[in-house]
This record gives C-alpha cells, structure tokens and sequence, in this order.
C-alpha cells in the first residue's frame, strides 16, 4: 500500500492529479471495501470511463452537456473527446465515422451508440503483473495497451480496461491538416 501512497504522492507533485483526485485517492485506498465485496481477481477501485461510439461529437456533447452538467469536452487519445466529472471518470466520445479510439478487435465496426469498451482502475495496477496474472488464470485475449492498460474482452466480447485508479489517458490532439 505505501507504494500506492507513494505513487498518488509523485503524480500530485508532477501536476498530474489535483488535490482532490489524490485525497480521493487515497481515501479509496485507506478505507476498506463495503462488507457486501465479493473476492476477486483484482480489486476494484473506480469506473475510470466508458467508451461510446457516436455518429456526430457535437450533438453527443450537447446532450450529456445539458443531461448531465458536465464541462465542455476535452481531447484525450485517439479521436476521442472526454466529458469529465467533477468527481472523477468520464464519459468518451468516440467518432463511429474516421475514429481511432475504439479497442474492439474491428475498429472500422463500431456501432453508433454502442459501448465499445469500459476502463475500471484497480489497486496496485502494474500492467505486466495483470496481464500475466490473467493469462497464468486462463483468461484468454489479454493484450498490454502500453505499461498504463491491460485490456480484457469479457464474454460477449466488450473490452474491459484495467488501469490504475488515477489513470488520465491523455494524448496530444491529431493533427487535422487545416
């Protein structure tokens, strides 16, 4: 657990985190489980996004805007665009038309309204110990997505994204050629 502390800690001071992420954070961290908590592979910490696949940005955005309250959208990876809460997670928006931020196996596939994949954060997140501790379990299509993600195709085929319960999935904006 001190590493975990010790990781929130240098992720704060790097300005990767606000203050309110990392006291969440740890918080998460300090105060044990729900006594309702099934055991599991992996602990659970946070429902860090969903990935929705949508036909039109804009109109998507105005609509959870105005649904939910939530700033305005910002880039993160790929083609997407995050809509932040102000607690932590997001919703992404993934363009079904030209996009590049789906993980499903058939990216030029994506449907409209469909949840492409979900990223959940987990205690003491290291991606190479995940993904072998799936594979060594039998769990079959575990790929690495860098040293931040281990994605997970659960039974009917919709990725899960397994990542640290501080993960940000920043990128840098694609170059749309003016």
């Amino acid at each position: 657990m001190r590493e975990s502390f010790d990781h929130l800690l240098r992720q704060y001071e790097d300005g990767k985190l606000t203050r309110r992420q990392v006291l969440g954070a740890i918080t998460a961290l300090a105060v044990p489980a729900s006594g309702g908590a099934q055991p599991g592979r992996f602990r659970a910490r946070a429902l860090n996004h969903v990935n929705i696949g949508v036909t039109d940005v804009a109109r998507s955005e105005a609509f959870y805007r105005t649904l939910l309250g939530v700033p305005a959208r910002r880039y993160i990876v790929g083609d997407a665009y995050a809509l932040d809460f102000p607690d932590g997670g997001l919703i992404s928006l993934c363009p079904t038309q030209g996009g590049n931020c789906s993980l499903t196996a058939n990216a030029d596939a994506a449907v409209p309204g469909q949840i492409d994949h979900f990223g959940v954060g987990i205690e003491n997140f290291d991606a190479e110990r995940v993904a072998s501790e799936l594979e060594a379990a039998g769990v079959e299509g575990v790929r690495l997505a860098g040293s931040t993600s281990v994605l997970v195709p659960d039974p009917d085929g919709v990725i899960v994204q397994l990542s640290s319960p501080t993960e940000r999935f920043e990128g840098t904006p694609p170059n749309r050629g003016c």
